[in-house]
């Protein structure tokens, strides 16, 4: 008897052990299982993203190797693209727009001695924003009654975003010309970038010419409409951003 209770005794000894470290191991189960979620969370976050950029750059290569035929090409589809596209360049030229302000506030036309960055990086952003929005509803409204052609305003805002791509490289060296106050090559690129963005309406407005058959207008009545609107647009607002802009654009 005594042998046996001894021998039981040992047995549990051994089995004392055993079962902390089964214990231990759920434990450990239990608090991987607990971190594995945000884990995985975290992974397919950072996959959706790095996806999401892929695709996006696709679309830039695409619309750079041929500009007009790939964003004419375009459906709704591609609408987010394209509003990142035209995000971008607001971006890019409110941040040099704020440097030059900086820059120039002991200019003729400088903006004051405070230039507060919020305030103007934020009025810049949204007024050009709403400015290209307005450029494709320009768009949209002459291609809708004056060329009789039916699209909704998403597809000709995906279109015309698209056309935009090709210009936030020189939205983006304006940004940088802007940084280091070399305003003679910022001046040239605020006529380029202006110009591209009257230029994706043309050639907008000029591929769904081509495609009506009941156009009411000849093309040119058609872009100068269009252009029209652009400068209504520029003159009702630009009592509310004339002075965040005017020393950046002529920086004199």
């Amino acid at each position: 008897m005594i042998e046996e209770h001894h021998k039981r005794n040992e047995d549990d000894i051994e089995q004392e052990p055993a079962s902390r470290m089964s214990r231990n191991s759920r434990k450990k189960a239990r608090k991987s299982k607990e971190t594995n979620p945000s884990a995985a969370k975290v992974k397919s976050v950072m996959e959706s993203v790095i996806a999401a950029l892929f695709r996006y750059f696709s679309f830039v290569l695409d619309i750079l190797k041929s500009p007009v035929r790939s964003a004419l090409d375009y459906d709704r589809s591609y609408f987010k693209y394209s509003v990142i596209s035209m995000t971008l360049l607001a971006v890019f030229f409110s941040l040099g727009n704020f440097y030059q302000l900086l820059a120039g506030r002991g200019r003729v036309l400088g903006f004051g001695v405070s230039v507060p960055f919020m305030e103007v990086f934020l009025v810049v952003f949204i007024y050009c924003m709403a400015f290209m929005f307005w450029m494709a509803a320009a768009s949209w409204i002459v291609s809708n009654f004056m060329l009789r052609y039916k699209a909704s305003f998403f597809d000709i805002t995906a279109k015309y975003g698209s056309l935009l791509v090709p210009f936030i490289v020189p939205a983006a060296l304006w940004m940088i010309f802007a940084i280091i106050n070399f305003t003679a090559a910022t001046v040239i690129l605020s006529i380029v970038i202006f110009m591209g963005l009257t230029f994706g309406t043309f050639t907008l407005i000029q591929s769904i010419y081509e495609k009506s058959e009941k156009a009411r207008f000849d093309l040119m009545y058609c872009v100068f409409t269009v252009f029209l609107l652009e400068l209504v647009f520029v003159a009702a607002t630009w009592k509310l951003v004339g002075g965040y802009l005017l020393s950046s654009l002529i920086p004199v």
